[in-house]
């Protein structure tokens, strides 16, 4: 499980390469700002997370492990709950939040940036 990234994923890559190749500029993994999102535009309040499909309980990508299943359930149901806080509290505060799934972004990046641009 250490070896697990938080920060650096190849989806999360995938988006700032585009990102930066269209000349959107971004802040990466804002410690200041709650949930730490994966992307942030200050100027305009979006915060956008890029989200495992296993780590964030995609309901039909997430495909639990065979062992010591019940403790991942409760972890993954805990993931899920903190990601519906964090949202709740950003756009109570006033930002826009974009939540990208891993697999979207893989099968489609160009859908995944037009989600950010149009709110930009």
């Amino acid at each position: 499980m250490q070896n697990i990234r938080s920060e650096g994923t190849r989806p999360e890559l995938s988006i700032a390469k585009e990102l930066r190749r269209r000349k959107i500029y971004f802040a990466k993994n804002v410690k200041t700002i709650i949930g730490k999102p994966d992307f942030v535009f200050r100027r305009k309040w979006v915060a956008v997370f890029v989200d495992s499909d296993f780590w964030h309980g995609h309901r039909t990508r997430c495909i639990m492990p065979k062992s010591n299943c019940g403790y991942w359930e409760e972890k993954i149901a805990r993931n899920k709950q903190r990601d519906r806080q964090v949202t709740r509290t950003l756009k109570k505060d006033g930002w826009t939040v974009i939540r990208l799934w891993e697999k979207d972004i893989r099968r489609n990046l160009e859908k995944s940036i037009k989600k950010i641009t149009g709110v930009l």
